[in-house]
């Protein structure tokens, strides 16, 4: 699962405790949308019980769970092992920011509006 884990290299919104509800409840319905310094990008949806989609970029698609804890965002995709990742301010849908992935590389990471025909 290194790959998943790559994958997971991504934040999305943490300030305050009320924030970090609403930050996520944001996500929900809409496309979290990672590019990689490559310019392959994926695709992640949340949804409001704690399941999630990733449409990766080599068109492959991975479902599992994930779990908001001490500041971070971690994923456990099915069948595979759990991977966190720091959550990085306020964000609304519109919003795009680029942060510093688990591997050092930089990443751009963008909140759009839905989810375009492939909900999860």
């Amino acid at each position: 699962m290194k790959k998943f884990a790559a994958m997971v290299a991504f934040g999305l919104a943490l300030s305050t405790g009320a924030a970090f509800a609403d930050t996520m409840a944001n996500a929900f319905g809409n496309t979290v949308v990672v590019t990689y310094a490559n310019g392959a990008q994926a695709r992640y949806h949340f949804n409001a019980d704690n399941s999630f989609g990733i449409h990766a970029p080599d068109g492959s698609h991975v479902h599992g769970t994930y779990e908001l804890a001490d500041g971070q965002l971690c994923l456990t995709p099915a069948g595979g092992e759990r991977a966190c990742a720091a959550y990085v301010g306020d964000k609304n849908v519109g919003d795009t920011w680029t942060q510093t992935a688990t591997d050092g590389s930089t990443i751009n990471v963008a909140l759009e509006a839905g989810r375009g025909g492939h909900a999860h």
